[in-house]
């Protein structure tokens, strides 16, 4: 059974939830309780295990919670520091990488103890692996000396083997990492103070910034596309509709724009990879998602959602999308508009909790 999992940031407890959605009826068959602060979920690649960061507050402490996907419970909650953002699992599913503030906490997934804590020093951003798990690229930003930089770490050793400056500007904000499918260059998106969006290329085996890319304003994220040929990076542009620069990976180069909708934050690909899907975040109207073939690098569609779109994914066999609305206000009932990608219209509108910000489908 393939499962959405939406994480809902609220609850009349005060707790966060999770949603779980059957993708065949488009029904919530379990509300699960998790930690406060619910952010961000992952699954271990086999789908059976779930992960969700509860980032805590004043009164409570952050935990990450472990979902039996099977029988939707938690069968462990792991003490983490407060104010923790993000989880990522090793392609292997042995380990998952918690972003602490100025610290990565390594889980072993089979015992759900933290077996390591690897020190950055300075606040982190996003954690990438690459794809063949050997390598974990974690972003950071440093005031003295003033730079932009990305530690590399052993994932065998859970030490950092390499850092690798990405900018000389400790207030550039580096937002996404992206591995091509070869695992030989890792894509960084940052965004400078000024607002403008640079691409970051890195040798993985020599951990050398070989190429620069400037591409629009208030850059949100890059991902490549799955044969490894194009990277899509995605600009919020704040005075206008959003962009997408599409990066022909073997040259370096912009190679075409194409505009997409208000407030663009977010952006996935089709399994088969003909497909992209931007989400166009308009908090004070409905929202939309733009749809672009890849071949022709033109938006051939604009799907509808709900107000505050703000995650998305594909079902494995690349048929449905599924975008989870924040909704406005924030004490409204989120929702998730499902999307038949073969005909780019909503098909159902599937209510879940408050505050729903992240969703995640099961693996096959």
């Amino acid at each position: 059974m393939v499962l959405a999992y939406v994480v809902n940031n609220a609850s009349p407890s005060g707790n966060g939830t999770v949603s779980v959605i059957d993708v065949k009826t488009h029904n919530v068959i379990a509300t699960v309780s998790v930690g406060v602060g619910s952010r961000a979920i992952s699954f271990t690649p086999d789908g059976k295990l779930a992960y969700i960061v509860n980032s805590g507050n004043f009164q409570n402490n952050a935990t990450l919670s472990v979902i039996d996907v099977k029988t939707h419970q938690v069968i462990a909650s792991v003490p983490i520091n407060d104010d923790s953002r993000a989880v990522s699992i090793t392609p292997d599913g042995k380990l998952a990488y918690v972003i602490e503030v100025t610290t990565v906490a390594v889980i072993d997934v089979k015992t759900h103890n933290v077996i390591a804590t690897v020190a950055i020093e300075n606040p982190v951003n996003v954690v990438s692996f690459t794809p063949d798990g050997k390598l974990a690229y974690v972003t950071s930003r440093q005031e003295i000396p003033s730079f932009t930089f990305a530690s590399v770490i052993d994932v065998k050793t859970h030490s950092v083997i390499a850092t690798v400056q990405i900018s000389n500007n400790a207030n550039d904000d580096p937002r996404a990492v992206s591995f091509t499918p070869d695992g030989k260059l890792a894509y960084v998106a940052h965004t400078e103070p000024m607002g403008n969006g640079t691409v970051s290329v890195i040798d993985v085996k020599t951990h050398s910034v070989i190429a620069t890319i400037p591409v629009g304003r208030d850059t949100r994220g890059v991902s490549i596309t799955p044969d490894g040929k194009l990277a899509y990076v995605i600009n919020t542009e704040p005075m206008g509709n959003g962009t997408v620069s599409v990066i022909d990976v073997k040259t370096h180069s912009v190679i075409a724009t194409i505009p997409v909708g208000r407030d663009s934050i977010a952006m996935s690909f089709t399994p088969d990879g003909k497909l992209a899907y931007v989400i166009n975040n308009v908090i004070d109207n409905p929202g939309s998602v733009s749809v672009i073939d890849v071949k022709t690098h033109n938006v051939i569609a604009m799907v509808p959602v709900g107000r505050a779109p703000s995650g998305m994914s594909f079902t494995p066999d690349g048929k449905l999308a599924y975008v989870v609305n924040f909704e406005n206000p924030p004490s409204v009932i989120g929702t998730v508009s499902v999307i038949d990608v073969k005909t780019h219209s909503v098909i159902a509108v599937v209510p879940v909790g408050i505050r729903a910000n992240v969703i995640s489908i099961t693996p096959n």
